[in-house]
């Protein structure tokens, strides 16, 4: 039988740091594809986003649902 306990269980505190480090990855290309972008070297800017985006793609988003019947 479940415990009828509805307090979350924390997260491990290396799930906290991939969320962090992840959207500091992401704010970091951002900032770095505008700045080559307006500097003219769209090549550049491609890698980065390109960069970004499997950077981005690894780190997720972690959903967790609980179905109580």
């Amino acid at each position: 039988m479940a415990s009828l306990d509805r307090t979350p269980t924390p997260s491990q505190p290396k799930a906290h740091l991939l969320g962090w480090l992840t959207a500091v990855t992401g704010l970091i290309a951002v900032i770095a594809v505008v700045v080559l972008a307006a500097l003219g070297q769209g090549d550049a800017a491609t890698a980065v986003g390109a960069v970004a985006a499997a950077a981005l793609g690894v780190g997720g988003v972690r959903i967790t649902v609980q179905i109580r019947r």
